[in-house]
């Protein structure tokens, strides 16, 4: 599989950017099309190429396609927040994955790996960690949004013998993670600590269970199952596989600062999903990844990344 030339759809975001550096260190030929292109713009790689435009120039779509073997998809104009505001945009991002594997059945040689959320599509689970086959019941737009394109590609791949995986991400962070999109508590507060400023968390710290993996154990993981021939027509949970309050989260930031944050409380919406842990087991047993950074790791490389960009 050396050889395999990748298309990421919305590449431009904190995943996808992410993934293409991990590619080209790879040395493996790379396009993206995203709206924007604030990230991988500093990419200055022969074996890349970016272009911004949207879901709706068809003929671009189908020629990157017809380049590519395997199509990483992670466009998405949401997130749990901001689709429980105005729940209509989940229409345009299934209608914008409806598009591309219309275009993608015309090629059953390729492969497409859909980027689903696993603190999501179950909604509140009966008991932890969930495994794939647990009942999905999303329980914000933003999930049953994910749902739906899951069973989208499901019936398209099922039709025209298109070869899937699909990913259902527990909740990452990192490097290149926006700290202004209210996505990510450990990188907002990390953030707000280092510009001085107060962070809102949403609610219980002591019940609030999350799974968190650090950004590349998720690209790792994401790179193997594309690559791996058992991974095909497969649903992979991609997660740390253990679960952490928000209050654990909290505390292991101020050991990595050695000092205290400043935190103000909101309420919990109902959108959001209290408790929420992984089953990796899969995953590892098909291609035999796991996740290898632990919490404390992930938190110091994303506060040495922070300050970097911060005060460099």
């Amino acid at each position: 599989m050396k050889d395999n030339t990748y298309l990421l759809i919305g590449g431009n975001g904190f995943i996808g950017i992410n993934i293409i550096h991990k590619l080209l260190e790879n040395g493996k030929e790379v396009y993206c099309v995203d709206l924007y292109d604030s990230n991988t713009k500093n990419i200055n790689n022969i074996h890349f190429k970016s272009y911004i435009d949207d879901l709706t120039n068809t003929d671009l779509l189908r020629d990157l396609v017809d380049k590519s073997d395997i199509i990483i998809y992670l466009a998405s104009t949401s997130n749990v927040r901001s689709s429980s505001n105005i729940s209509m945009v989940e229409l345009d991002n299934i209608e914008g994955f409806i598009k591309t594997i219309e275009i993608i059945k015309d090629y059953p040689d390729k492969k497409i790996i859909y980027a689903s959320s696993g603190g999501t599509v179950y909604g509140e689970p009966d008991k932890i960690p969930v495994k794939e086959e647990t009942s999905l019941n999303p329980i914000s737009p933003y999930g049953i949004g994910k749902v739906c394109s899951e069973q989208f590609l499901k019936y398209y791949c099922n039709k025209y013998d298109i070869k899937y995986v699909i990913c259902r991400y527990s909740n990452p962070y990192g490097s290149y993670q926006n700290p202004l999109s209210c996505v990510g508590v450990i990188n907002k507060i990390l953030y707000d600590y280092h510009t001085g400023k107060e962070t809102e968390i949403v609610g219980n710290p002591e019940v609030s269970i999350r799974d968190y993996i650090y950004i590349s154990d998720l690209v790792d993981a994401t790179i193997a199952v594309s690559e791996n021939i058992k991974s095909n027509n497969q649903i992979f949970n991609v997660g740390s596989g253990v679960g952490y309050s928000l209050s654990e989260i909290i505390e292991e930031i101020e050991i990595v600062l050695g000092d205290k944050v400043r935190l103000t409380n909101n309420n919990f919406g109902k959108e959001n999903v209290s408790k929420i842990v992984l089953d990796v087991s899969k995953i590892k047993d098909t291609v035999g990844w796991s996740a290898k950074i632990t919490l404390r790791q992930g938190i110091n490389l994303h506060n040495i990344w922070i300050k970097k960009q911060l005060f460099k």
